[in-house]
């Protein structure tokens, strides 16, 4: 993931968009929302070995309004908090336990939830699909971390 390319993200996050369209209708009924796009650029940039800089975020964020028809700038900016946090804050992963990254990158994901329902869905905007969320995407995350230790072969390096 570290040596990944522009095209083959932009085709990644287009086929999870495509993924998340249909899978949030079904997971809302249970209050749950996974923001599948924002989580794999939030890896990619984590998993990269060089910093990236605002434009890239922003540019990527741009492509996910584009295709996602939200509002136009919302993951842009989100996307580029995200770089600017995991840039910032890179040395400091490294001394973290899968656990706490696993409890960050869940954070993250609440947070991006909670800020884009501000935007998209004010009448409709509940704590409880928060809360349901951060819980799910917590141990969605550790159970993925897991998998790192039981299943080697599947890890992504």
């Amino acid at each position: 993931m570290s040596n990944i390319g522009n095209i083959k993200l932009l085709v990644i996050i287009f086929i999870a968009n495509i993924l998340e369209s249909f899978l949030a209708p079904i997971l809302i009924k249970a209050h749950i929302n996974i923001p599948i796009t924002f989580l794999i650029f939030s890896f990619t940039i984590y998993k990269s070995r060089f910093n990236t800089n605002a434009l890239y975020a922003f540019l990527f964020g741009l492509y996910v309004d584009f295709i996602s028809s939200s509002p136009i700038g919302l993951n842009a900016a989100l996307f580029s908090m995200m770089a600017y946090v995991v840039n910032s804050y890179s040395n400091t992963f490294k001394l973290f336990s899968f656990i706490q990254i696993c409890m960050f990158f869940s954070g993250s994901a609440t947070f991006y939830i909670g800020f884009s329902h501000l935007f998209i869905n004010l009448e409709n905007f509940s704590y409880l699909i928060l809360f349901i969320s951060l819980i799910f995407n917590t141990f969605l995350f550790l159970i993925i971390s897991m998998l790192r230790f039981y299943f080697p072969s599947l890890t992504i390096k």
